[in-house]
């Protein structure tokens, strides 16, 4: 048992590690991990324009990395017993971009920010603007 809690500590620890740059590869938010070229930034730092919705609503980036770790974690389960830690701890960590991409949409949709994956996904999609600003300020109009 102590073994497989290990083995999940291990894949959340390098699942975290990941997700700042994940969360800037589905917002096009500028996150970025400190390794890659200096200090962390985000969009929610700047005084105007669309802040990355993780960012701004700590609550959003908080479900959405309860919900990647929550899924991490049942396949872990799901996997060990058949393949082993190893296999399982493997699995797990293969689930991470699939995993982020769906919380990624899920907390996205209730927002107002423009960016999914691609610049303007929300125009592109005709998506109306969710009840979530994103904006710092007033309600943006699009």
């Amino acid at each position: 048992m102590l073994r497989k809690a290990l083995a999940f500590l291990a894949v959340a620890a390098v699942s975290a590690l990941l997700l700042t740059p994940i969360c800037g590869i589905l917002h096009r938010c500028g996150c970025r991990a400190p390794w890659a070229g200096g200090e962390t930034y985000c969009n929610a730092q700047a005084a105007v324009g669309p802040h990355c919705p993780w960012c701004e609503h700590l609550v959003l980036g908080g479900l959405a990395t309860t919900a990647i770790l929550g899924g991490q974690l049942l396949v872990f389960g799901l996997v060990v017993r058949r393949t082993g830690i190893p296999g399982a701890a493997a699995a797990a960590l293969g689930a991470l971009p699939f995993l982020s991409l769906a919380a990624g949409a899920l907390a996205w949709l209730p927002t107002d920010y423009p960016h999914f994956l691609v610049h303007d996904a929300r125009d592109r999609l005709g998506l109306p603007a969710g009840p979530l600003h994103c904006y710092g300020g007033p309600p943006h109009a699009h």
